[in-house]
C-alpha cells in the first residue's frame, strides 16, 4: 500500500481528550449546581411538623449521578397521602398504644382515615427544570472563556 500523505494528529487527539475531561468537569459541576438548587427547592416546600423529614433533605454525590431528596422512610407517604386504611399491632395477640389528652389508650386495631397528599418533591423539580438548561449554558460558556 502506497502512502500519498500523512498527518500526525496528535495534538488533535490531545485537544479532544482534554475537551472530554474539561465536559465531564462542567457536566459534574452543573449537576451538582443543580442539585443544591433543587435541595433549596424542596427545603422552601417541604412541610414542618418536627423538622424531621426537612433535615432529611439530603444531596450524594455519586460518580455518575447526583441524587436529590429525603432520606426519611415516611416521606413518599407525605409527598403521594395514604388512603384510609386499618393499623394493627406489630406482634400478634399485642395492642397499640397511644397517648390521648394525657391518658394512655390501649387498642387491638385503629382505623386510620388516611392523610392528604403534600407534595414537595415533584413542585420542587418542576420549578428546577427550568434552571437546568441556563446552568449548562452559562458553564460552557465558563468553559469556553477559561480555555480560549
Amino acid at each position: 500500500m502506497t502512502t500519498v500523505a500523512s498527518a500526525d494528529i496528535t495534538r488533535l487527539a490531545n485537544a479532544m481528550r482534554e475537551s472530554a475531561h474539561d465536559a465531564n468537569i462542567t457536566t459534574q459541576q452543573v449537576m451538582i449546581e443543580s442539585a443544591n438548587y433543587l435541595l433549596s427547592e424542596m427545603q422552601a416546600r417541604v412541610p414542618v411538623d418536627t423538622g424531621e423529614l426537612r433535615s432529611s433533605l439530603t444531596v450524594k454525590v455519586e460518580q455518575n449521578r447526583v441524587l436529590v431528596g429525603p432520606t426519611a422512610a415516611y416521606a413518599p407517604y407525605v409527598e403521594f397521602g395514604t388512603k384510609p386504611h386499618e393499623i394493627k399491632p406489630k406482634n400478634a395477640g399485642g395492642v397499640l398504644v397511644f397517648n390521648v389528652g394525657g391518658r394512655k389508650v390501649f387498642a387491638k386495631k385503629v382505623n386510620h382515615p388516611g392523610t392528604k397528599a403534600q407534595p414537595f418533591v415533584r413542585p420542587a423539580y418542576e420549578a428546577w427544570v427550568g434552571s437546568v438548561a441556563p446552568l449548562v449554558g452559562k458553564a460552557n460558556v465558563k468553559n469556553l472563556v477559561e480555555n480560549a
